[in-house]
């Protein structure tokens, strides 16, 4: 936390330039219901929280956000709010600024979040949130068609975290999936690429059957 403590200048409006994983403190008022607004230029970042009353802080994912999308949302919580830069990224952030109310996002995020974590299966869990990665990252470009995204950034044990597992846990359910075809991961760069039909067929195949007490 030592890099996002040297950060916490109140920003009006400003574009932060962050490597990656540095980290950044969104200056806020537990008392007073904040808009604000993120514009990710570059890279790719995590929107996350910290409670900073419990004896042992905690870190609650709220959104893992690309590069290109803007989104405004409200914060009225004693929590500190934090940005990650999972890559090298620019960041437009502007509080005061003339803004739209919040569009909900953050709102789907965490919602999307907490459904991702409720499957018995880890698999299972790991499918939901690269298949919810990838929905939020759908590309035409560098090579990404509309069946096909990549990610990079998020190591396995950030991973672990937020499907509530453990990175070998993770690491072993990666290697299944390279072995399945389903995701192709670059070694030098790190950089994950993820069928999305393949992933979707093969997790209606694992885990779509009724479940009995749902009937």
């Amino acid at each position: 936390m030592a890099q996002a403590e040297k950060n916490q200048t109140t920003l009006v409006t400003a574009v932060i330039t962050l490597k990656k994983s540095s980290q950044h403190r969104i200056i806020t008022n537990g008392s007073v219901n904040r808009l604000f607004q993120l514009k990710i230029i570059d890279g790719f970042i995590r929107l996350y929280c910290v409670n900073e009353n419990e004896n042992t802080p905690n870190e609650s994912t709220l959104a893992l956000i690309h590069a290109g999308q803007s989104h405004s949302f409200a914060w009225n919580n004693h929590r500190r709010l934090m940005i990650e830069a999972l890559e090298a990224s620019r960041v437009e952030f502007n509080p005061k600024g003339q803004l739209v109310e919040s569009n909900q996002f953050l709102e789907n995020w965490i919602l999307n979040l907490y459904e991702i974590k409720q499957p018995a299966d880890s698999l299972e869990r790991l499918m939901k949130l690269l298949l919810l990665l990838a929905s939020s990252n759908r590309c035409d470009q560098d090579g990404c068609s509309v069946d096909q995204t990549t990610i990079s950034g998020l190591s396995h044990r950030r991973i672990g975290e937020i499907i509530s597992s453990t990175r070998p846990t993770v690491s072993r359910h990666l290697g299944w999936m390279q072995r399945q075809n389903l995701i192709d991961v670059d070694v030098a760069t790190k950089r994950m690429r993820i069928h999305i039909p393949q992933m979707r067929a093969k997790q209606n195949e694992l885990f779509a059957q009724p479940r009995p007490h749902l009937h």
